[in-house]
C-alpha cells in the first residue's frame, strides 16, 4: 500500500509540474504580447502628439503630468482617447518614462528643434535658426521633429540621479518601459510587481533579468533613445526638413547676388543632372527587382499550388514576395518625385546664374533628363511573362477541371459496378448496405491521411527552425565568450581586406570583396556594442523558445493525425473484410419472391455447390475503385483520385488570383513608365534678367514644411 501511494505520489508530482510548465509558457506568452500591444499604443500616440504620454499615476487611466511624476501605470485611457489601443485596462501595466527635466523630457510639446541654418562666416551649417528677438524663425512650430530632438539630446545626456533609468549592472538611462508583473507576487512584497518596479522609484529592473528562486517573474520592455529615434525615423525626416532649409538659404545667397553664386549654381545645375541620371537608374534596379519579386512570388505560388499547400515555407513567402511587388510603384512614385525636385533645383541654379551673371546665355544652360528605356524594357518583359505564366496556369486549370469531370464519372461508374457485382445476377442483396461504410471509412482515410502529411511538414519547419536558431544561440554565445578576441582577429581581417580590395584589380574583383568587408564591419560593430549583442542573444533564445513552443504543438498534431490515421484505416480494413468475406448471402431475383443464395469469401469451402459465387466479382470491383491493397486505399484510386483533383484545382485557383493581379500590377508599371518618359517636368531656364524666388517665398515654403513634419 506504501508502494502504491508512492507511485501515484510521483505521477500526480509530474503531472503537476508538465501542467505548470505549459501554463508558464503561455502566461509568458500573453504576457509579452501585452506589452508589445501596449509599446504600439505609445508609438502611436507619440506619433499624433509628438511627445510621450505621461504616466497615470492615480490610476484613472489618464496621463497625470504632474512635477517628478515618471513613473506610474500605462495611462490607457489617453491613449483609447487619442486612437491607439493600449490592449490593456486601467492600472495593469507600469509605466516609466524619461521625465528627467529640461530638454530631457520626453512628454513636453515644446518647439526644441528647428532647421538648420547656413553660417556665411564660420562656413557651417551645425546651428538651429533663432526666433525672434534673437533671430527671424517663426517660433511655436511644433511637430514630430521635437521630440526627435529630445530623444538625441537624451542619447547625449549622461546619467544622473532623478533620470528614469534601469537598475542593471551599469545602471543606464531610458527613454521609457513598460513591466507586466507576471501572474503572481513572486517577492511576497504585497505587490504583483518584483523588486524596484514595484517601487515609485523611475527606475525598472533589468530586462535581461531572470527570475531567481521563483523571487521574481516580472517581464520589462525597455526602450531606449536610439531605438525610438530610429523608430521614428528622426534622421530622415530632420534630414527632408534641413534639405528645405539649406535651398532657402542658396534662394538668400542668389539674391544677395554674391560673385560666389555663380560657381555655385553652375554646380547645382551640374549636380541635378549627376542627381536625376542616378535617380534613372535607381527606377531601373527597382523595377528590376520588382520583377524579380515577382517571379520569386509566382515560383512561390506555384510551389504551394502544386503541393496542395503541403509546403509550409513556399505558401508563407508567397505573400511576402507579393507584398514587395507593391512597393516598386512606391519606389518609382518617390523616383519621379526626386527628377522633378532635381529638374526645378536645376531651373533655380539656372535662373539664378543668367541673373548673376549678365555673360551666361540661357539657352545653353541642360536640363537634366531621365533615361528609362532600361526600366520600360524590364517591365513589358514582365508583362510578357506574366501574361504566359497566367495563361498557362488558366490552361492548366481548365485541363484540371476537365479532368475532375472524367475522373466523377470513372468513379461514379466504379461504385455502380461495385454494388452490381455484390448482387448479380439479382435487384438486390442483404449486403448492399456494407457498400456505404467501405466509401465512408475512405474518405475518413484519405482526410487524416491529407492530415498526417501537412502535420509533418509543420513539425519538420518548426524543427528546422529551432535549429537554426540554436545555432544562432551558439554563435553569439561565442562572441559574447570571446569578445576581445574576436574584435581583434576581425580588425586584422578588415585590414587584410582592405589591402586586397586596394589591389584588385577591376570593380568585378572588388565587389566581392567589398561585401565581404561590409560583412565584417557589421560584425565587428555587433562585438563592440556588449548590450546590443546581449540582446540579440536574448532575442534569438526568445525567439527559439517560441520555435519550440510550435514544435511541440505540431508534434502534438502530427500524433493526433497519426492516430485519427491508424484508426480510420483499421475502419477501412473492417469495411473492406464485411465485404470482402462478406459469406454466403441473400440475392432478390427481379424484385422477389425468389431469392439466390449468393457468396463472396476468401476462404476455401465457405461457398457451397449451387451459390452464386460473386468473390472475384467482389475483389475486382473493390480493386478498380480502391485499388489492390486490403490495408488502405490507394490515393490515386477511383475513388480518392476526384478528392485530389479537387485540391488542386483549389490551389490553381489561387494561383491564378495571384497571376491576374501580377498582370495587372505589371501592365499598370508600364503604363506609369510610359507616362514618365512621355512626360518629363517642365524645364524653362529663361534668358538674362530673370528674378530668382524671392527669399520670403522660399522660407514660406520652408515654414510650411516644417509645420507639416517634412516631406516624407
Amino acid at each position: 500500500m506504501l508502494l502504491l501511494i508512492a507511485v501515484v505520489a510521483g505521477l500526480a508530482a509530474m503531472g503537476y509540474m508538465q501542467w505548470r510548465e505549459r501554463s508558464a509558457i503561455n502566461s509568458a506568452r500573453q504576457e509579452r504580447q501585452a506589452l508589445t500591444q501596449a509599446d504600439r499604443a505609445i508609438i502611436t500616440y507619440a506619433s499624433v502628439a509628438a511627445r510621450l504620454p505621461c504616466p497615470d499615476v492615480d490610476r484613472d487611466g489618464l496621463e497625470d503630468c504632474g512635477v517628478g511624476d515618471q513613473k506610474g501605470w500605462l495611462p490607457s485611457v489617453t491613449l483609447s482617447l487619442a486612437g491607439a489601443d493600449p490592449g490593456v485596462g486601467v492600472g495593469q501595466l507600469r509605466y516609466l518614462v524619461q521625465r528627467g527635466g529640461g530638454e530631457n523630457d520626453l512628454t513636453l510639446l515644446t518647439d526644441s528643434w528647428r532647421p538648420l541654418e547656413y553660417d556665411d562666416t564660420g562656413r557651417t551649417f551645425a546651428a538651429m535658426r533663432d526666433t525672434p528677438p534673437a533671430g527671424t524663425y517663426q517660433a511655436g512650430i511644433t511637430t514630430l521633429a521635437d521630440l526627435c530632438q529630445r530623444i538625441d539630446t537624451g542619447r547625449s545626456t549622461a546619467h544622473a540621479p532623478g533620470m528614469a533609468e534601469v537598475r542593471a549592472a551599469t545602471v543606464r538611462t531610458v527613454a521609457y518601459a513598460l513591466v507586466h508583473p507576471g501572474n503572481d507576487d513572486a517577492d511576497g512584497n504585497n505587490s504583483p510587481f518584483d523588486g524596484v518596479n514595484a517601487s515609485a522609484d523611475p527606475a525598472v529592473e533589468d530586462p535581461a533579468r531572470r527570475p531567481l528562486l521563483s523571487a521574481y517573474n516580472d517581464i520589462v520592455l525597455e526602450k531606449s533613445y536610439l531605438s525610438l529615434f530610429i523608430g521614428f525615423h528622426c534622421q530622415p525626416l530632420i534630414d527632408s526638413i534641413n534639405t528645405v532649409a539649406l535651398a532657402h538659404d542658396v534662394v538668400e545667397q542668389v539674391d544677395e547676388l554674391k560673385e560666389g553664386n555663380i560657381e555655385s549654381a553652375k554646380q547645382s545645375i551640374a549636380f541635378a543632372a549627376i542627381a536625376a541620371g542616378i535617380t534613372a537608374i535607381e527606377t531601373t534596379a527597382t523595377v528590376l527587382e520588382g520583377v524579380s519579386e515577382a517571379g520569386n512570388a509566382a515560383a512561390a505560388w506555384a510551389l504551394c499550388a502544386a503541393t496542395l499547400g503541403l509546403a509550409v515555407n513556399a505558401c508563407a513567402a508567397a505573400p511576402q514576395h507579393t507584398a514587395a511587388i507593391v512597393l516598386t510603384g512606391v519606389s518609382i512614385g518617390l523616383n519621379a518625385a526626386s527628377i522633378i525636385a532635381n529638374v526645378a533645383a536645376a531651373v533655380m541654379a539656372g535662373n539664378a546664374l543668367a541673373l548673376a551673371d549678365s555673360t551666361v546665355d540661357a539657352s545653353t544652360l541642360t536640363c537634366p533628363s531621365a533615361d528609362y528605356s532600361q526600366a520600360l524594357a524590364a517591365a513589358r518583359a514582365e508583362v510578357t511573362d506574366a501574361t504566359n505564366d497566367r495563361n498557362a496556369i488558366a490552361a492548366e486549370l481548365a485541363a484540371k477541371r476537365n479532368e475532375l469531370v472524367a475522373a466523377n464519372i470513372a468513379r461514379t461508374n466504379a461504385i455502380n459496378t461495385l454494388g452490381l457485382s455484390v448482387r448479380q445476377p439479382g435487384t438486390s442483396s442483404n449486403i448492399d448496405d456494407r457498400v456505404l461504410p467501405l466509401l465512408t471509412a475512405a474518405d475518413s482515410w484519405e482526410t487524416y491521411s491529407f492530415a498526417v502529411d501537412a502535420a509533418t511538414r509543420r513539425r519538420d519547419n518548426y524543427q528546422t527552425s529551432v535549429n537554426n536558431w540554436n545555432a544562432q544561440i551558439a554563435t553569439y554565445a561565442n562572441m559574447i565568450a570571446n569578445r576581445s578576441t574576436m574584435l581583434t582577429q576581425l580588425d586584422a581581417e578588415i585590414a587584410a581586406l582592405d589591402l586586397q580590395i586596394a589591389a584588385a584589380p577591376t570593380p568585378a574583383a572588388k565587389e566581392p570583396l567589398q561585401r565581404l568587408r561590409m560583412e565584417k564591419t557589421a560584425q565587428r560593430a555587433l562585438l563592440s556594442d556588449p548590450v546590443e549583442l546581449q540582446k540579440q542573444y536574448d532575442d534569438a533564445v526568445t525567439a527559439r523558445n517560441t520555435a519550440q513552443s510550435n514544435l511541440a504543438a505540431a508534434q502534438n498534431d502530427l500524433t493526433t493525425a497519426q492516430a485519427n490515421l491508424s484508426a480510420s484505416q483499421t475502419a477501412y480494413q473492417t469495411a473492406y473484410n464485411n465485404l470482402r468475406n462478406a459469406g454466403r448471402y441473400t440475392i432478390v431475383i427481379g424484385g422477389g419472391p425468389t431469392t439466390v443464395v449468393g457468396c463472396s469469401s476468401t476462404v476455401a469451402g465457405v461457398c457451397q455447390p449451387g451459390d452464386v459465387n460473386n468473390s472475384n466479382a467482389i475483389r475486382d470491383a473493390i480493386h478498380d475503385l480502391m485499388g489492390p491493397s486490403s490495408t488502405s486505399p490507394h490515393p490515386d484510386s477511383k475513388y480518392l483520385l476526384p478528392i485530389k483533383i479537387q485540391r488542386t484545382i483549389t490551389a490553381l485557383e489561387g494561383q491564378l488570383s495571384e497571376a491576374n493581379k501580377r498582370v495587372t500590377d505589371a501592365q499598370n508599371l508600364v503604363t506609369r513608365l510610359e507616362g514618365l518618359a512621355g512626360s518629363p517636368p517642365p524645364c524653362n531656364i529663361t534668358g538674362r534678367g530673370v528674378t530668382p524666388m524671392p527669399p520670403a517665398t522660399s522660407m514660406g515654403i520652408l515654414i510650411q514644411v516644417d509645420q507639416k513634419g517634412g516631406i516624407r
